[in-house]
């Protein structure tokens, strides 16, 4: 485990906390961009490459005890329309320790607020980071994080996984709040050079106690990590101890302001998302007005979360995932900065 790096940023202001919220907000809702009908659709990461938009994101039969997580590609012209491309990942009977889930999001994404919405060659590769296990069902415990890697990130079936997880519950640096399980994480390079290492790791993790916080981790060489610091960095159980889950973080950098989405879900409530804004990535202030997507709708009554934004020609795309209970589904759907329609 990595220290902390002792820092002296000042803490963002709550002026700034607004000037965000604005910038990032997307009041207008669009609707469902990828649903299937016999499975579950989930955690959408969208990138850029040559011209074209690329979404990864997870499937899951909607008979989950099973079943578990596989990972697909589409694309678009428009961030709208959505192609249907191939496989990415598929669950198999070999018997290792990513056999049955394996839930892939893009990793290196150009995280400037007006960047290229490219993802980042790095050791002349293309990375995915993804949520791996060997037991049927939804999300069971234990799940490992892997790392897989390509020539070509747009190309089904092309990347090839490294043989063993990058990090494991059951690490010897393990801390208290992920010895349960790991979900979904976001590797990124630290372009500010805040905590002395070249890319950073955020994610969700479980510990003992069942509720998920947001943990970090570093490397130089993107395929060897190390934990950062002795706690995690976003607990919303402490500002009220019904908060159950603060997850799925992804970051995007706003001038000096690193800024996290993420979701929150209260015992109770429908899952939200929302955001929290740092200058060093240890000292988080979350925002604690409107949520940026919320249940509005009854095709998203029961949950609306798990971010992805893209800001792309001055439009802000915010894709999450609706889940209605009543009709039993879940399916990426989109909101936007300005009224478009399909």
């Amino acid at each position: 485990m990595v220290k902390f790096k002792q820092s002296r940023e000042k803490t963002v202001t709550n002026q700034e906390m607004q000037a965000i919220y604005e910038k990032i907000k997307t009041p207008h809702k669009v609707g469902a961009v990828m649903k299937w009908e016999n499975d579950y659709t989930d955690s959408p990461t969208v990138f850029k490459k040559d011209g074209m938009f690329y979404m990864y994101f997870i499937a899951i039969s909607k008979d989950c005890h099973v079943s578990g997580y596989e990972t697909h590609l589409a694309k678009s012209a428009d961030l709208l329309h959505w192609e249907y491309v191939g496989p990415i990942f598929r669950r198999n009977n070999e018997n290792h320790w990513d056999s049955k889930q394996c839930a892939a999001y893009a990793a290196f994404p150009d995280i400037a607020f007006e960047g290229t919405c490219e993802l980042q060659k790095v050791n002349n590769s293309y990375y995915i980071s993804y949520l791996a296990g060997n037991s049927d069902g939804y999300e069971p415990d234990p799940l490992y994080m892997g790392l897989a890697k390509s020539s070509d990130p747009t190309v089904p079936n092309k990347f090839i996984k490294f043989p063993e997880p990058i990090l494991r519950p059951d690490d010897a640096d393990s801390r208290e709040e992920e010895k349960a399980t790991l979900y979904k994480s976001f590797l990124f390079e630290d372009r500010l050079d805040i905590t002395g290492f070249q890319y950073v790791n955020a994610y969700n993790a479980k510990g003992a106690d069942l509720h998920e916080r947001i943990l970090l981790a570093v490397s130089n060489d993107a395929e060897h990590w190390e934990r950062y610091g002795d706690r995690a960095v976003i607990d919303v159980r402490k500002a009220d101890p019904r908060n159950h889950i603060g997850g799925d973080p992804q970051i995007v950098l706003i001038d000096d302001i690193y800024v996290m989405f993420f979701f929150r879900y209260c015992e109770g409530e429908p899952a939200y998302n929302t955001f929290a804004c740092s200058r060093d990535l240890i000292n988080w202030t979350i925002w604690d007005g409107r949520p940026l997507i919320e249940s509005e709708y009854e095709w998203e009554k029961s949950h609306a979360h798990k971010t992805w934004f893209v800001h792309y020609n001055g439009i802000n795309y915010h894709f999450y995932c609706a889940v209605n209970h009543d009709s039993n589904e879940r399916f990426i759907a989109l909101a936007v900065s300005e009224q478009l329609s399909l």
